[in-house]
């Protein structure tokens, strides 16, 4: 297709007034989003995709919005003829009219499946949507912020543990990608010790019982003066486990590969060491 003809097609779109629409009705609100117009270098009118993230959206309530594919001939005077569908670089156009409350829009579309919405909006989840757990510790001293040995520690992820949902679309074709924390991990730092604690479940937003230690709870053993990093910090991790799922517009979706995100924080872990001083002997007195 010429220069001079994507362009005259673009203008076309933007300018005509269509006919009787064709009966290919699908909405968009339930998967969110909605493609942008818009034009390459080379005047080629394109579909944008639009991402969403946790179901939210500025661009109003797509589910007032319907499309219609209206695959026809749309002729404008001194600019020309168009027809839908149409192949630009070997790939099939269609003529889409969306209509919401208060404006009629119309797109050109590359025919296009929910699967290929997927790397995209994965990348997006990764490198953009996806929290890192922010670490909180319980039970922590009061006066000088470190924990102790032999104490039960509770650990948290906290706001991040939160189901994550992101949706792009082209057009009326739409595909949601949601992850699900599934498990938070707690790495000590403490080579000497037991080693990593994992806990699931209600576990990571449990409220804090200073009685009862939750099942986010770790006891260190050594203290951090023992530690090879500082002799005084042990770097600690929380790693999130997310469980990634897809859905779409076409019904397709299902598991996706599970995916992590991890934060570090360092943490002075100290030592009480009781001194017992005789007074007598008799048992109360010390005994000796």
């Amino acid at each position: 297709m010429s220069r001079r003809l994507t362009r005259t097609v673009a203008a076309i779109v933007f300018a005509a007034i269509a006919g009787t629409p064709v009966a290919a009705h699908a909405g968009v609100g339930g998967g969110g989003g909605q493609g942008g117009g818009g034009s390459s270098e080379d005047g080629v009118i394109t579909a944008t995709v639009v991402h969403e993230t946790d179901g939210s959206s500025s661009g109003g309530n797509e589910s007032d919005c319907t499309w219609t594919m209206e695959n026809t001939s749309i002729g404008i005077p001194n600019l020309g003829t168009a027809t839908w569908p149409m192949e630009i670089d070997g790939v099939i156009h269609n003529l889409w009219r969306k209509a919401c409350p208060n404006s009629v829009t119309w797109y050109s579309i590359p025919e296009r499946q929910p699967e290929d919405l997927l790397p995209e909006l994965l990348t997006q989840l990764r490198q953009q949507a996806l929290p890192a757990p922010v670490p909180v510790f319980e039970k922590l001293d009061a006066q000088f912020g470190w924990a102790y040995v032999q104490t039960p520690l509770d650990f948290r992820a906290g706001d991040a543990w939160r189901t994550v949902s992101v949706t792009a679309s082209l057009g009326p074709v739409w595909a949601r990608v949601t992850a699900t924390p599934r498990r938070l991990t707690f790495d000590p730092g403490d080579p000497a010790g037991p080693g990593p604690m994992t806990c699931e479940g209600d576990g990571p937003l449990a409220p804090y019982v200073p009685e009862t230690p939750g099942a986010c709870s770790y006891t260190y053993r050594n203290a951090s003066s023992t530690s090879t990093l500082d002799g005084y910090h042990f770097s600690t991790q929380l790693t999130i486990e997310w469980s990634i799922s897809w859905t779409s517009s076409t019904g397709a979706g299902g598991a996706l590969e599970p995916y992590s995100t991890s934060s570090t924080a360092l943490l002075a872990v100290a030592e009480v060491k009781g001194l017992v001083t005789c007074t007598g002997p008799r048992a109360e007195q010390g005994g000796c």
